[in-house]
């Protein structure tokens, strides 16, 4: 007995929308020869061929025959266009020339009838719409393969019978190794005794996009391994891309989830063709047409990421609101059996009802074009009641639509309904009708249709549908934090977010408010990111990469990248609440701005993107607040002090800040205070240097450019409009040691010593003390070596303190003094801290 595997079998679809001209029909068959193993085609009509036969008909009918023969003609020329590019057979070629000539008579001699006639019956209508489909594809006649039960129009396939009928024809020829061609979007009617045996058997058609359901059909009745329907779309998506542009492609959905999304609107998939896949396994995959090497979208009857259950939104504009309501409803049965018999007979559908629990109100959305039959119909089936005023009326309300939002594992997870009730709130988009059935694939609603746009966009934001790991049940009850820079400043902040004690492995600091995760650390070289957060191992092992000197795209799972560019790739993942930290000395404002449109906050201890040019800065706050995200800088200041805070908390109380003045460098303040003590310059800045007080060249220090930032970005605060060059600063450094080289220049620092001791007594001999001072107006601002008297409190700052002097309307006589420590790792870290832990 034989054993071997049978040959495997894919149905490729390819759409109107994909079969446009030659160059098109040369890539589906280019598609198709790149696969292996068995394969069925099936084919629509070339894009518009199908809206312009049927409109031509519907021309006729109404006896407007201006321009309808030269449409014929053109129709004509392109399919013969087509076939002489593809076809190299001249035998071959002569045949299909003359069944196209054949078909466009008969096109031709039936506009004539429809003109004369004025009648369009819907068989005659399918009869005229077949011929693009049976024109683009003849190998095998859909009527042979496809078996319907009617009507005309919108026909229904008989499952058993197109099972019998492809098997019999299409398993031979993929027996020989013949790849058939079958027309989509048409089937066989049920024989009528005027049926003539000697026509074509008569075709209906499944309805606009029915070629999806052709397909299949097909991968139905043949076990195949999987249906590929190639779209000029990416896949199916979150959203329709016109409304919401940042929807994205979903990879894999659940076989009913897909389904719900087809018929609430996704035009991407006919609303009928999974029915015959159901069940079955064989995965449907919707593929890009213009990029056969993307995967598109699986849909099968896999369940993925059950931790993400929501999957997208879909939308039926143009709907109507049809209600009935009345007291005499009040728990009387078959209310509802007689109102949706009565729309069973109209024919009308039902996309949403809504019900009260006693009948009081039974509420429905129908298509706007069928809301005047159905009103006048259910008036007609309730007479008696409206009579006996049982029954108020029937009213019908216009301008609707109804959405959809879709996932199968929503009914697992609590709280889904309230946060989409509450994206809508927050957009004050008003709900009009609300249904839900207890299984929660679906919550359906109707909004006005001026409101549906925004309706979608904000739920689709609520859930962050756009990014990877979207759709949660919650949002996350954490910050994520991505730390750009991780020298001794962000290992020490990082080693403060995860010393918790009580964290599992995706370590995190529990604040008051919301706990802390380091999601991705960033340096010039590239980055690592772990959406589910760094645990404390991962920070360690990345600690000791940095202080090896590496970079972090030397790590395990590090990437090489442009800091930019981590920042994009970050942004791609749903994170909750996330918090860009810039914990390094470079020129970042590009980044920054990256985060911020992103929709990250930011927390700055870097404090070039706040002092470049008042172009610069407005830019960034600017869009900030267009972004609706905050920039919290309070460690560009006085590292943990709570100086700006001071500021804001005056500003607030109806104060004016008039004036602010103060020491705000610890590197500076701890060297001035030693060379007061006595102590040589030399001796004094290589302590601080030892100390890590000092960046690595200490010159950055010492020319007062950082003191300098500090005060602009002050002097902003009190509307100061200069530019960085118009604070004046006074350099520590002398002109002639400020382009060595730094060996050269440490070597040199004695050189330095006599001048400093000189300055050092003669502040001394009046006793006073030698202070490195910012002195910030709205006006000016000046930074500055200075000699205080004993009597300012500056004189009495020791070591690497800080202290910021207040001057106000209310504190005009006697400063309000902030005092503390400006200058260390954990002073600096933790001031870093506040500010993400305020953004909890």
């Amino acid at each position: 007995m034989s054993t071997a595997k049978r040959p495997t079998l894919e149905i490729h679809k390819f759409g109107g929308a994909s079969l446009t001209d030659v160059a098109a029909f040369r890539h589906a068959v280019s598609i198709v020869r790149g696969r292996t193993g068995q394969r069925v085609v099936v084919c629509s009509a070339p894009q518009g061929v199908t809206d312009a036969l049927l409109g031509m008909a519907k021309r006729a009918r109404g006896g407007r025959e201006v321009g309808l023969a030269g449409e014929s003609i053109a129709l004509r020329r392109r399919y013969q266009t087509i076939l002489q590019a593809m076809v190299p057979s001249k035998t071959a070629r002569r045949a299909a020339a003359d069944e196209i000539d054949r078909s466009f008579d008969e096109l031709d001699a039936l506009v004539t009838s429809l003109l004369v006639l004025k009648e369009l019956t819907p068989r005659t209508s399918d009869f005229i719409a077949a011929r693009g489909e049976r024109l683009s594809a003849r190998y095998v006649d859909a009527v042979d393969v496809v078996i319907t039960d009617g009507p005309y129009g919108g026909a229904s396939p008989n499952l058993m019978l197109t099972d019998m009928a492809t098997r019999k024809v299409l398993r031979p020829l993929l027996e020989k190794g013949m790849l058939p061609v079958v027309p989509g979007f048409l089937g066989a009617v049920p024989a009528s005794d005027d049926d003539d045996p000697g026509l074509v058997r008569p075709a209906a058609t499944l309805g606009r996009g029915g070629t999806d359901l052709t397909a299949t059909l097909m991968g139905r009745a043949l076990g195949a391994r999987e249906v590929l329907l190639w779209k000029d779309v990416p896949g199916m998506l979150t959203a329709d891309p016109r409304v919401v542009p940042n929807a994205r492609v979903i990879p894999q959905l659940h076989i009913r989830e897909a389904a719900e999304l087809a018929y609430f609107g996704a035009k991407v998939l006919h609303p009928r063709a999974l029915i015959p896949v159901s069940g079955r396994n064989i995965p449907v995959f919707v593929r890009p047409f213009g990029d056969p090497t993307a995967t598109g979208t699986e849909i099968s009857g896999r369940r993925t990421l059950d931790r993400y259950p929501v999957k997208a939104l879909s939308a039926m504009p143009g709907q109507a609101l049809v209600t009935i309501t009345g007291n005499g409803m009040l728990g009387v049965p078959g209310i509802a059996a007689r109102t949706f018999a009565a729309l069973f007979q109209e024919q009308i559908s039902v996309s949403l009802i809504s019900q009260s629990s006693s009948e009081q109100s039974i509420c429905f959305s129908v298509p706007e074009g069928t809301a005047k039959r159905a009103r006048t119909r259910l008036c007609e089936e309730f007479r008696e009641e409206i009579s006996r005023e049982e029954v108020s009326g029937v009213e019908a309300t216009m301008g609707l639509a109804t959405l959809a939002v879709v996932g199968v594992g929503m009914a697992g997870h609590p709280g889904i309904a309230g946060r989409v009730f509450r994206a809508l709130a927050d957009a004050r988009i008003n709900i009009v009708a609300i249904a839900q059935g207890s299984s929660e694939l679906n919550i359906s609603f109707v909004v006005a249709s001026g409101e549906a746009a925004a309706a979608q966009r904000a739920i689709h934001d609520a859930f962050q549908l756009a990014k990877i790991g979207g759709g949660a049940a919650a949002r996350g009850d954490h910050l994520d934090v991505v730390m750009l820079g991780f020298g001794q400043i962000g290992r020490t902040l990082g080693d403060m977010i995860v010393k918790t004690g009580g964290r599992d492995a995706r370590g995190g600091r529990k604040s008051d408010g919301r706990p802390l995760r380091v999601v991705g650390v960033i340096d010039r070289g590239g980055y690592v990111f772990d959406p589910e957060g760094l645990s404390t191992r991962d920070l360690g092992a990345l600690i000791a990469l940095k202080e090896g000197g590496r970079s972090f795209a030397d790590a395990p799972d590090g990437r090489a990248a442009k800091p930019t560019e981590a920042v994009a790739t970050f942004a791609k993942h749903a994170l909750s609440s996330p918090v860009l930290v810039d914990v390094t000395a470079d020129e970042t404002t590009p980044i920054v701005k990256e985060a911020l449109r992103a929709g990250m906050d930011v927390v700055l201890a870097n404090k070039r993107p706040l002092a470049g040019s008042r172009q610069a800065s407005s830019e960034l706050q600017a869009l900030a607040n267009e972004s609706g995200q905050r920039i919290l800088f309070e460690a560009t200041v006085g590292a943990g002090l709570p100086i700006l805070d001071t500021y804001k908390k005056l500003v607030e109380s109806g104060d004016k800040v008039l004036k602010i003045e103060g020491c705000v460098s610890g590197t500076l303040g701890f060297l001035i205070t030693e060379i007061g003590r006595g102590r040589p310059f030399s001796e004094s800045l290589r302590r601080a240097m030892e100390k890590g007080y000092t960046e690595p060249d200490p010159r950055d220090d010492l020319s007062g450019a950082d003191v300098g930032r500090k005060a602009l970005i002050l002097g902003r605060l009190l509307g100061f409009d200069g530019e960085p060059e118009d604070v004046d600063v006074e350099s520590l450094v002398p002109e002639a040691y400020r382009k060595l080289s730094l060996p050269a220049f440490l070597g040199r620092l004695e050189e330095l010593d006599t001048d400093w001791e000189r300055r050092a007594n003669a502040a001394r001999s009046k006793g006073a003390t030698l202070r490195y001072v910012a002195s910030v107006t709205k006006n000016r601002i000046a930074v500055g070596l200075k000699v205080v008297d004993g009597a300012s409190p500056f004189a009495a700052l020791k070591g690497t303190d800080n202290q910021i002097a207040f001057t106000t309307t209310r504190y005009r006589q006697n400063p309000l003094i902030v005092t503390g420590p400006g200058a260390g790792l954990a002073v600096t870290a933790g001031g870093v801290l506040n500010d993400i832990l305020s953004l909890g």
